[in-house]
Protein backbone atom coordinates (compact mmCIF):
# COMPACT_ATOMS: atom_id res chain seq x y z
CA UNK A 1 0.00 0.00 0.00
CA UNK A 2 1.34 3.57 -0.47
CA UNK A 3 1.81 6.24 2.01
CA UNK A 4 -1.02 7.62 0.83
CA UNK A 5 -3.87 4.57 1.20
CA UNK A 6 -2.47 3.71 3.96
CA UNK A 7 -3.31 7.04 5.60
CA UNK A 8 -6.95 6.79 4.16
CA UNK A 9 -7.06 3.38 5.82
CA UNK A 10 -6.16 5.10 9.86
CA UNK A 11 -7.01 8.33 9.37
CA UNK A 12 -3.54 9.75 9.59
CA UNK A 13 -1.63 12.32 7.42
CA UNK A 14 -0.12 10.99 4.69
CA UNK A 15 3.57 13.00 4.24
CA UNK A 16 3.86 12.00 8.14
CA UNK A 17 3.46 8.48 7.97
CA UNK A 18 5.27 8.24 5.15
CA UNK A 19 8.43 9.92 6.98
CA UNK A 20 7.78 7.61 9.78
CA UNK A 21 7.57 4.62 7.43
CA UNK A 22 10.60 5.70 6.18
CA UNK A 23 12.45 5.20 9.42
CA UNK A 24 10.77 1.83 10.59
CA UNK A 25 11.50 0.63 7.45
CA UNK A 26 15.80 1.36 7.38
CA UNK A 27 15.24 -0.50 10.72
CA UNK A 28 13.77 -4.21 9.04
CA UNK A 29 10.11 -2.89 10.09
CA UNK A 30 8.18 -2.86 6.50
CA UNK A 31 9.61 -2.79 3.45
CA UNK A 32 9.47 -0.06 0.56
CA UNK A 33 8.31 -1.87 -2.49
CA UNK A 34 8.02 0.59 -5.40
CA UNK A 35 5.31 3.27 -4.69
CA UNK A 36 4.08 1.01 -1.57
CA UNK A 37 5.36 -0.04 1.47
CA UNK A 38 5.00 -4.06 2.54
CA UNK A 39 5.44 -6.52 5.40
CA UNK A 40 8.71 -7.36 6.59
CA UNK A 41 9.17 -10.57 9.01
CA UNK A 42 9.24 -8.37 11.71
CA UNK A 43 6.17 -6.18 10.97
CA UNK A 44 4.28 -9.69 10.39
CA UNK A 45 4.70 -9.90 14.08
CA UNK A 46 2.38 -6.85 14.70
CA UNK A 47 -0.78 -8.56 13.13
CA UNK A 48 -2.93 -9.75 15.14
CA UNK A 49 -3.23 -12.85 13.65
CA UNK A 50 -0.01 -14.18 13.62
CA UNK A 51 0.57 -16.89 15.65
CA UNK A 52 3.52 -15.13 17.84
CA UNK A 53 1.63 -11.77 17.73
CA UNK A 54 3.74 -8.71 19.72
CA UNK A 55 1.00 -6.09 18.85
CA UNK A 56 -0.01 -6.14 22.13
CA UNK A 57 3.33 -6.24 23.98
CA UNK A 58 3.86 -2.66 21.04
CA UNK A 59 1.15 -1.16 22.43
CA UNK A 60 1.95 -1.68 26.09
CA UNK A 61 5.77 -0.35 25.31
CA UNK A 62 4.09 2.72 24.13
CA UNK A 63 1.58 3.37 26.84
CA UNK A 64 1.03 6.71 28.74
CA UNK A 65 3.02 4.86 31.77
CA UNK A 66 5.95 3.54 29.58
CA UNK A 67 6.44 6.92 27.52
CA UNK A 68 6.12 9.25 30.58
CA UNK A 69 8.29 7.03 32.66
CA UNK A 70 10.94 6.91 29.60
CA UNK A 71 10.91 10.80 30.23
CA UNK A 72 11.32 10.90 33.72
CA UNK A 73 14.88 8.54 33.85
CA UNK A 74 16.46 12.01 34.77
CA UNK A 75 14.50 12.01 37.77
CA UNK A 76 15.76 8.40 38.49
CA UNK A 77 19.31 9.25 37.60
CA UNK A 78 19.45 12.15 40.48
CA UNK A 79 17.09 10.18 43.33
CA UNK A 80 17.34 6.16 42.32
CA UNK A 81 13.44 6.74 42.22
CA UNK A 82 11.50 4.64 39.51
CA UNK A 83 10.61 6.45 37.32
CA UNK A 84 7.16 5.31 37.10
CA UNK A 85 6.42 5.75 40.64
CA UNK A 86 7.71 9.55 39.48
CA UNK A 87 5.02 9.70 37.46
CA UNK A 88 2.10 7.66 38.64
CA UNK A 89 1.55 7.37 42.36
CA UNK A 90 2.84 3.89 42.92
CA UNK A 91 4.31 2.63 40.13
CA UNK A 92 3.20 0.17 37.68
CA UNK A 93 0.58 -2.29 39.73
CA UNK A 94 -1.97 0.57 41.03
CA UNK A 95 -1.65 2.28 37.07
CA UNK A 96 -3.09 -0.98 35.74
CA UNK A 97 -5.52 -1.27 38.61
CA UNK A 98 -7.08 2.37 37.98
CA UNK A 99 -7.25 1.57 33.75
CA UNK A 100 -8.97 -1.66 33.10
CA UNK A 101 -7.86 -1.23 29.15
CA UNK A 102 -4.34 -0.60 30.00
CA UNK A 103 -4.40 -3.53 32.05
CA UNK A 104 -6.12 -6.25 29.42
CA UNK A 105 -3.27 -4.71 26.99
CA UNK A 106 -0.60 -5.38 29.87
CA UNK A 107 -2.14 -9.05 30.50
CA UNK A 108 -2.03 -9.58 26.59
CA UNK A 109 1.36 -8.52 26.05
CA UNK A 110 3.12 -11.00 28.93
CA UNK A 111 0.86 -13.53 27.02
CA UNK A 112 2.80 -12.09 23.50
CA UNK A 113 6.31 -12.24 25.65
CA UNK A 114 5.32 -16.05 27.10
CA UNK A 115 5.21 -17.07 23.17
CA UNK A 116 8.72 -16.06 22.51
CA UNK A 117 9.94 -17.68 26.16
CA UNK A 118 8.47 -21.33 25.07
CA UNK A 119 10.47 -22.14 21.90
CA UNK A 120 13.42 -20.87 24.13
CA UNK A 121 13.09 -23.54 26.90
CA UNK A 122 11.60 -26.30 25.31
CA UNK A 123 14.81 -25.62 22.83
CA UNK A 124 17.00 -25.60 25.50
CA UNK A 125 16.46 -27.86 27.72
CA UNK A 126 14.11 -31.62 28.12
CA UNK A 127 12.14 -31.44 30.76
CA UNK A 128 11.58 -35.18 30.42
CA UNK A 129 14.10 -35.75 33.63
CA UNK A 130 11.04 -34.05 36.28
CA UNK A 131 8.05 -35.84 37.46
CA UNK A 132 6.91 -32.09 38.56
CA UNK A 133 7.38 -29.20 37.10
CA UNK A 134 6.39 -25.83 39.17
CA UNK A 135 5.59 -22.86 36.85
CA UNK A 136 6.26 -20.02 39.96
CA UNK A 137 4.63 -16.91 38.77
CA UNK A 138 3.86 -18.47 35.16
CA UNK A 139 0.76 -16.06 34.87
CA UNK A 140 -1.81 -17.75 32.43
CA UNK A 141 -0.03 -21.07 31.70
CA UNK A 142 0.58 -20.74 28.55
CA UNK A 143 4.64 -21.87 29.10
CA UNK A 144 3.68 -24.80 31.42
CA UNK A 145 0.82 -26.01 29.61
CA UNK A 146 3.40 -26.03 26.25
CA UNK A 147 6.12 -27.79 28.85
CA UNK A 148 3.33 -30.63 29.54
CA UNK A 149 2.50 -30.78 26.05
CA UNK A 150 6.16 -31.65 25.08
CA UNK A 151 6.73 -34.10 28.26
CA UNK A 152 3.76 -36.21 28.42
CA UNK A 153 4.25 -38.26 31.89
CA UNK A 154 5.11 -34.96 33.85
CA UNK A 155 2.60 -33.32 36.11
CA UNK A 156 3.28 -29.20 36.58
CA UNK A 157 2.04 -26.74 39.32
CA UNK A 158 0.89 -23.25 38.13
CA UNK A 159 1.94 -20.74 40.75
CA UNK A 160 0.41 -16.95 40.72
CA UNK A 161 -1.47 -15.01 42.50
CA UNK A 162 -4.93 -16.05 43.32
CA UNK A 163 -6.54 -13.78 40.66
CA UNK A 164 -4.33 -14.42 38.01
CA UNK A 165 -4.66 -18.59 38.60
CA UNK A 166 -8.62 -18.00 38.73
CA UNK A 167 -8.75 -16.91 34.73
CA UNK A 168 -5.59 -19.32 33.69
CA UNK A 169 -5.48 -22.33 31.23
CA UNK A 170 -6.71 -25.52 32.17
CA UNK A 171 -4.38 -28.56 31.47
CA UNK A 172 -5.42 -32.43 32.59
CA UNK A 173 -2.14 -31.94 34.20
CA UNK A 174 -1.84 -29.16 35.53
CA UNK A 175 -2.96 -28.02 39.17
CA UNK A 176 -3.40 -24.42 39.66
CA UNK A 177 -1.88 -23.00 43.21
CA UNK A 178 -2.64 -19.80 44.28
CA UNK A 179 -0.51 -17.52 46.61
CA UNK A 180 2.17 -15.27 46.83
CA UNK A 181 5.30 -15.75 46.30
CA UNK A 182 6.68 -13.33 49.32
CA UNK A 183 4.74 -15.05 51.49
CA UNK A 184 4.27 -19.09 50.35
CA UNK A 185 3.83 -21.57 50.82
CA UNK A 186 4.97 -22.82 47.59
CA UNK A 187 4.71 -26.48 45.74
CA UNK A 188 6.72 -29.18 46.04
CA UNK A 189 8.13 -29.99 43.42
CA UNK A 190 11.26 -31.28 40.97
CA UNK A 191 12.02 -28.67 39.05
CA UNK A 192 10.67 -24.21 39.56
CA UNK A 193 10.81 -22.92 36.55
CA UNK A 194 10.87 -18.81 37.24
CA UNK A 195 10.58 -16.96 33.68
CA UNK A 196 11.26 -12.90 33.43
CA UNK A 197 10.22 -12.95 37.21
CA UNK A 198 13.70 -12.16 38.90
CA UNK A 199 14.48 -9.50 36.24
CA UNK A 200 11.42 -7.22 37.97
CA UNK A 201 12.80 -6.70 41.21
CA UNK A 202 16.04 -5.39 42.76
CA UNK A 203 18.18 -8.57 44.65
CA UNK A 204 16.53 -8.17 47.91
CA UNK A 205 13.03 -9.12 46.84
CA UNK A 206 14.62 -11.51 44.14
CA UNK A 207 16.70 -13.29 46.82
CA UNK A 208 13.29 -13.47 48.92
CA UNK A 209 11.43 -15.54 45.46
CA UNK A 210 14.09 -17.65 45.87
CA UNK A 211 14.43 -18.55 49.50
CA UNK A 212 10.95 -19.22 49.57
CA UNK A 213 11.53 -21.48 46.89
CA UNK A 214 14.33 -23.16 48.74
CA UNK A 215 12.23 -23.95 51.90
CA UNK A 216 10.26 -26.30 50.40
CA UNK A 217 12.27 -27.39 47.35
CA UNK A 218 13.22 -31.14 48.31
CA UNK A 219 17.21 -32.01 47.89
CA UNK A 220 17.45 -33.21 44.35
CA UNK A 221 15.19 -30.19 42.76
CA UNK A 222 16.24 -27.67 40.37
CA UNK A 223 15.37 -24.20 40.29
CA UNK A 224 15.32 -23.56 36.10
CA UNK A 225 15.30 -19.41 35.90
CA UNK A 226 14.50 -17.70 32.24
CA UNK A 227 16.20 -14.03 31.91
CA UNK A 228 17.84 -12.46 28.94
CA UNK A 229 21.82 -12.14 30.49
CA UNK A 230 23.86 -8.80 30.77
CA UNK A 231 27.34 -9.67 29.27
CA UNK A 232 29.89 -9.40 30.77
CA UNK A 233 31.87 -6.85 28.59
CA UNK A 234 30.53 -4.17 25.89
CA UNK A 235 29.27 -5.86 23.35
CA UNK A 236 25.27 -4.59 22.20
CA UNK A 237 22.78 -7.21 24.09
CA UNK A 238 19.26 -6.52 23.87
CA UNK A 239 19.37 -7.10 27.92
CA UNK A 240 21.40 -3.73 27.72
CA UNK A 241 18.33 -2.11 26.58
CA UNK A 242 16.03 -3.94 28.87
CA UNK A 243 17.82 -3.19 31.54
CA UNK A 244 16.54 0.72 31.66
CA UNK A 245 13.05 -0.20 31.06
CA UNK A 246 13.02 -2.21 34.03
CA UNK A 247 15.22 0.33 35.81
CA UNK A 248 11.93 3.16 34.56
CA UNK A 249 8.98 0.83 34.99
CA UNK A 250 9.11 -1.30 38.14
CA UNK A 251 12.77 -0.50 39.89
CA UNK A 252 14.14 -3.87 38.85
CA UNK A 253 17.51 -4.92 36.88
CA UNK A 254 18.75 -7.48 34.63
CA UNK A 255 21.95 -8.92 35.72
CA UNK A 256 25.62 -10.58 34.74
CA UNK A 257 26.61 -14.22 35.63
CA UNK A 258 28.45 -13.11 38.38
CA UNK A 259 25.36 -11.14 39.92
CA UNK A 260 23.66 -14.17 39.25
CA UNK A 261 25.98 -16.58 41.16
CA UNK A 262 25.63 -14.20 44.26
CA UNK A 263 21.88 -13.99 43.63
CA UNK A 264 21.56 -17.94 43.29
CA UNK A 265 23.68 -18.35 46.42
CA UNK A 266 21.90 -15.79 48.76
CA UNK A 267 18.70 -17.71 47.94
CA UNK A 268 19.79 -21.30 49.36
CA UNK A 269 21.11 -22.47 45.74
CA UNK A 270 24.17 -22.85 43.77
CA UNK A 271 24.26 -21.81 40.20
CA UNK A 272 25.35 -25.04 38.50
CA UNK A 273 24.72 -24.22 34.58
CA UNK A 274 23.95 -21.69 31.75
CA UNK A 275 22.18 -22.70 28.97
CA UNK A 276 22.05 -20.87 25.60
CA UNK A 277 19.28 -20.68 22.70
CA UNK A 278 18.74 -19.58 19.81
CA UNK A 279 17.09 -16.51 21.99
CA UNK A 280 18.37 -13.88 23.57
CA UNK A 281 17.18 -15.49 26.51
CA UNK A 282 19.29 -17.78 28.68
CA UNK A 283 18.47 -20.71 31.29
CA UNK A 284 20.00 -20.80 34.51
CA UNK A 285 19.97 -24.08 36.15
CA UNK A 286 20.75 -24.15 39.67
CA UNK A 287 21.03 -26.84 42.12
CA UNK A 288 20.41 -26.58 45.96
CA UNK A 289 23.12 -25.70 47.95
Amino acid sequence: MSSEDLARATGAQADTLHRMMRMLATNGVFERRGNGWAHTDYSEHLKVSHPHSLRSFVLMMGNDLNWNAAGALGVTLRTGETAAEVVSPGGLWPYLRARPEDARIFDAAMISKSHMAIGAVLQGLDFNRYEHVADIAGGRGHILSAILDATPRAQGTLFDLPDVVANSLSHPRMKKHPGDFFVGPLPRADAYLVSNILHDWLDPQAISILRHIREVAPSHAEVLVLEMMLPEGPEPHPAVVMDLIMLSLAGGRERTQGQYDALFAEGGFKLDRIISTHSPYSILVGKVA
